[in-house]
Order: structure tokens, then C-alpha cells, then sequence
């Protein structure tokens, strides 16, 4: 695909504040502790996937290719997320 000039790359988003996913799936007292047991402590922003997905499509991720970017303020690296099990 390379030789092609075709990029595959993916996103791989964690809870985004404002959006009617996490309304239904982070009610209450839920949002809190899930935003606790992120490591940045607070949900990732849409304008911040948008800014994630704007860096895939342009020149300067130009040698990326095959990749799927976690953008989830570290939450997949901590094992903290237990805390809601």
C-alpha cells in the first residue's frame, strides 16, 4: 500500500467527555471514579481525537503507517481501571 501512497492507520479513543456514549455509560458518580483511574485524571476532549486524527491524515505523520494510536490520557497503561470491578 506503501507504494501506493496509502496509509492505514487507526484510532483508538478512550472515554471522550461530551459525547452520548459516555453520557449513557458513565452516569454520576461512574464518570468520577473512571476519571480517577485515569492518569491524566479527566476524559480525553473531542477537539483532542480531532487533533489526533488531523496529525494521521498529514504530512508530518507521513512515515506512519500501520499504526493505531491510543489516545486515552494513559488509561491503558494503568491498571488502576480495576478500581470500578
Amino acid at each position: 500500500m506503501g507504494s501506493l501512497n496509502i496509509r492505514v492507520n487507526a484510532i483508538a479513543p478512550g472515554p471522550i467527555d461530551g459525547t452520548e456514549g459516555m453520557s449513557r455509560l458513565a452516569p454520576g458518580d461512574i464518570k468520577a471514579k473512571l476519571e480517577q483511574a485515569i492518569p491524566i485524571g479527566r476524559f480525553g476532549q473531542i477537539r483532542e481525537i480531532a487533533n489526533v486524527a488531523l496529525f494521521l491524515v498529514s504530512d508530518a505523520a507521513s512515515l506512519v503507517h500501520g499504526e493505531v494510536v491510543v489516545a486515552d490520557g494513559g488509561a491503558w497503561l494503568s491498571s488502576r481501571l480495576g478500581v470500578l470491578g
